[in-house]
């Protein structure tokens, strides 16, 4: 009898919290209520970014989607169906971000939730010019977004993320350890550098803080020799001099490096990806040439590193 009744108590409360549930209320922030406030599920929009997954558009693709997030209307109202077992994070820009269990906020006999302003500090210029630049081929462990500093006398448009790498050979710098912690920026790209696992990539140190040199790196991939090699890019060698000595070489790559596209394209895409670097095939693009770390170094130094500073 016990056991019976052990069974259906366990029964009953799987379906209880399996079920969804109506959470409505208001939320606002607390400076003249500016900035709507947004309603996420299980944090799932920071959540994304750590996960295993493509990011393209992918971010927004789950900003619109209604069982995920919500947004609070003029006055601060907002409802939502989600799980007993949920959590809601609030949020809204400049302000401190507030989590609850859906289990909690349903004992409340009115849900008003009030973020609080975060306080701004004043945006001090690093003035200096890098101490050091550390060019390295690493490994991804862990890229998360990071919480921007509002200050006071500074917008910036940029996202903020916090990068784990692990150091599987030095080309420039010499960075003493195995692994590196850094900061990256960045505005909107559909391809990130830690949208792959291995990358050539370039770290500067800026008034004592490791920050990734903007939108600069390669991904990079085992040939079958056992070497680390980059698809050819012809963007790297658009502000090269033609007498530069280094140039796309014939790389057989130990996974082929293809994607397919749409038949409709094959005019753009024989213009994008000409012939001999790419191979085009039954609607398949195929990366034929390419270039190894040291020459990829040697290329950035003669253009963008060499604009920015870091090379005479």
């Amino acid at each position: 009898m016990k056991n019976l009744l052990l069974i259906l108590f366990l029964v009953s409360s799987s379906i209880s919290f399996g079920q969804k549930v109506l959470v409505k209320g208001i939320a606002i922030d607390t400076t003249k209520n500016r900035n709507k406030v947004r309603i996420i599920v299980n944090d799932t929009l920071s959540k994304y970014f750590s996960a295993d997954l493509p990011k393209h558009n992918k971010h927004y693709e789950i900003s619109k989607n209604r069982d995920l997030v919500v947004e609070a209307d003029e006055k601060g109202r907002f409802e939502i169906k989600v799980n007993l077992t949920d959590s809601l994070f609030f949020s809204s820009l400049k302000h401190i971000t507030e989590a609850y269990l859906v289990s909690d906020l349903l004992k409340k006999d009115e849900i008003r939730i009030e973020l609080k302003p975060k306080v701004c500090v004043e945006y001090i210029e690093c003035k200096e010019k890098p101490r050091m630049l550390y060019a390295f081929i690493g490994k991804k462990i862990k890229v998360e977004p990071a919480d921007l500093i509002y200050y006071c006398n500074r917008i910036s448009m940029d996202s903020k993320y916090d990068a784990d790498y692990k150091i599987l050979e030095n080309l420039y710098g010499n960075y003493p350890k195995d692994t590196i912690k850094f900061v990256s920026y960045d505005h909107g790209s559909r391809r990130r550098f830690d949208d792959y696992e291995n990358v050539l990539i370039y770290i500067a140190d800026y008034c004592g803080r490791l920050i990734h040199v903007k939108y600069q790196y390669h991904d990079l991939y085992k040939t079958v020799d056992g070497k680390w090699a980059s698809p050819y890019n012809p963007n790297i060698f658009r502000n090269i001099d033609s007498r530069f000595h280094i140039k796309p070489k014939k790389i057989e790559f130990e996974k082929p490096i293809e994607f397919e596209f749409k038949e409709e394209n094959l005019e753009l895409i024989k213009k994008k990806y000409p012939e001999p670097y790419y191979e085009i095939k039954n609607g398949t693009v195929k990366i034929l040439y390419g270039n190894y770390p040291n020459e990829l170094f040697e290329l950035k130094k003669e253009s963008t590193l060499k604009d920015r500073g870091f090379f005479e």
